[in-house]
């Protein structure tokens, strides 16, 4: 599984999406690690303003410190980030460059999300 975007169009529910949705388990421990391992990373990914949501542990994965600064995201099952559109948005002209300046907001997080799973971005 690797991450990418992706874009569902519906009226009045287009959306931009990025990163990994239920990944299997040993990519979803590759991604936890390296928010462990290079928590620096993480957090350029988090002041970058991606809003990172998805599922979520009710409690820590097993393994990992329940202390941990990130614990909130070492609890996620998901790693995505989303953007709406509004239809006026979708019928204009410029939705095409205002898609991909969604998915250039998102690239940290599919960037970060690429090199834990061991993969080129």
């Amino acid at each position: 599984m690797a991450p990418g975007y992706y874009l569902h169009m519906q009226s009045g529910e287009t959306m931009a999406h990025s990163g990994v949705w239920h990944p299997d388990a040993p990519i979803l421990k590759k991604i936890r690690d390296r928010i462990v391992d290079e928590p620096d990373a993480w957090r350029k990914v988090i002041r970058s303003r991606v809003a990172v949501e998805g599922d979520s542990l009710k409690r820590p994965p097993p393994g990992y410190d329940p202390n941990h600064p990130f614990i909130q995201d070492l609890r996620r099952k998901d790693f995505v980030s989303s953007r709406s559109f509004r239809d006026h948005q979708v019928t204009s002209p410029q939705f095409l460059d205002s898609f991909i300046e969604a998915c250039e907001s998102m690239d940290p997080l599919n960037r970060f999300l690429a090199g834990a799973i061991g993969l080129p971005w």
